[in-house]
């Protein structure tokens, strides 16, 4: 069950971290229906799911339910059903839940501080005013002290049918499972208090700098080049949306595949690529380099030296086969493995693609895709697509490293570092035989 609020609607005085705090209330308070049963859902829920690592989570756009039946039986999914109902509209906030889950939420969050504390300096140089810059990376700071009425004032207006939605993933009659869904959540009507959902904030290209740093003693040390662009809106047709996202996978492998070279004797993961389509309200496109102590300067150097040359340059014909032949050889393992996926992973990724107006498109179907697109793709047009992708945003350069706090000025040492656009420009000079010879 996928609720459509999250960090991003605690709007009023008082309600920092309050939707979190909630998600774990769901698992604790009594219900209308079982009063005296603290844990209730738990109770209920436990013997007829396999366990997991996390049946519940919190982002700044929505909270997620997971639970997954041991069995095909048609009794559990409907109990289930019915506990979702419960969370939905039937939590009775009891004090002592309410207690219990405020402690877990301030145990959570105090072990994910520092991870916090970097991820919101970081979002707050690349996408100022984006949703995550607003809520200063899940800030917490009213879940101690919240009221009981204040908890259930948000509960109220987050927790509506038309903010929530049920996806159910198995070997299950489709005709009954309706039927199911329609008893349980049928009757709910909910009046409308007159709020609105909070829109979407995007972020501030105005405010963004061209170069940021982090020095915390307990940070981590990496390099980052990354441009940020306005979320594009999914093509309207399901092979719009598989060229998409096959056109981001393959210019993801290929620049994976030249950083990797720049630095062979590099372990896996300590350089590459990673492209964020809209999941934090922006389009991110973000290279780096984790770097070893005192490692700042040839690792940002490094960094510049391979975008600019893949930005001027582009690909060349045989590092873009190679690419496609890899994507190829990937989705094939993807499309192997489909059966091992848990059905739950696949709820999940269903809600989130049907929140986003998307289709959930399988390896098995991009594989076949990808079979007919890629011979028609030359290196010289996935240059022009990759060219314009760079440049549709804003363009920002962030070094973290705690041996930053040694140097007289960080920003003036990073710019003199990153400075390789002049290079660029005489490349691009010379290439277009614009200076004299």
């Amino acid at each position: 069950m996928r609720n459509e609020g999250g960090f991003i609607e605690e709007r009023r005085p008082g309600e920092r971290g309050l939707a979190h705090l909630i998600e774990h209330i769901a698992f604790l308070s009594p219900t209308i229906g079982a009063p005296d049963d603290l844990h209730h859902l738990l109770h209920v829920g436990l013997p007829l799911t396999f366990s997991a690592p996390s049946a519940g989570t919190t982002s700044w756009r929505e909270t997620n339910y997971f639970l997954s039946t041991k069995t095909n039986n048609a009794a559990d999914l409907n109990t289930l059903l019915g506990l979702f109902r419960e969370v939905a509209s039937d939590l009775t906030m009891r004090s002592d839940a309410v207690n219990e889950a405020r402690v877990q939420v301030e145990q959570e969050m105090a072990g994910r501080k520092l991870g916090n504390d970097i991820y919101a300096s970081y979002i707050a140089s690349v996408a100022p005013g984006s949703p995550n810059d607003v809520i200063d990376a899940q800030n917490s700071d009213d879940v101690a002290t919240a009221t009981v009425e204040r908890i259930r004032g948000l509960y109220n207006r987050l927790y509506r049918p038309r903010n929530t939605m049920v996806v159910v993933v198995g070997n299950v009659d489709v005709s009954v499972t309706k039927a199911m869904v329609e008893r349980h959540f049928g009757n709910w009507k909910r009046s409308d208090p007159g709020a609105s959902t909070a829109p979407v904030a995007s972020f501030e290209a105005e405010r963004i700098r061209p170069v940021s740093f982090a020095m915390l003693e307990q940070g981590r040390r990496i390099a980052l080049m990354t441009v940020v662009a306005p979320a594009v809106a999914p093509a309207t047709s399901r092979r719009g949306q598989s060229t998409a996202m096959i056109m981001d996978m393959l210019v993801k492998q290929a620049v994976n595949d030249r950083l990797a070279r720049s630095q062979p004797d590099s372990p896996p993961g300590k350089v590459g690529m990673f492209i964020e389509n809209g999941e934090q309200g922006h389009r991110l496109l973000m290279v780096w380099d984790n770097f070893a102590v005192g490692q700042w300067r040839p690792a940002l150097t490094n960094l510049r030296r391979t975008m600019c040359d893949l930005v001027t340059d582009g690909f060349t014909d045989p590092e873009w086969n190679t690419a496609k032949q890899n994507l190829i050889r990937d989705l094939k393992q993807k499309s192997h493995e489909m059966a091992n996926v848990p059905n739950v992973e696949l709820a999940k990724d269903l809600s989130h693609a049907v929140a986003a107006g998307q289709d959930l498109i399988p390896p098995d179907e991009l594989l076949r895709d990808a079979s007919q697109l890629l011979p028609k793709i030359r290196a010289r047009s996935a240059t022009a697509w990759w060219q314009h992708q760079w440049h549709a945003g804003v363009e920002h350069v962030r070094v973290e490293a705690p041996e930053l706090a040694r140097e007289k000025d960080p920003l003036a040492a990073i710019r003199t570092t990153a400075d390789d656009s002049a290079l660029c420009r005489v490349r691009r000079a010379l290439d277009s035989n614009l200076l004299p010879h």
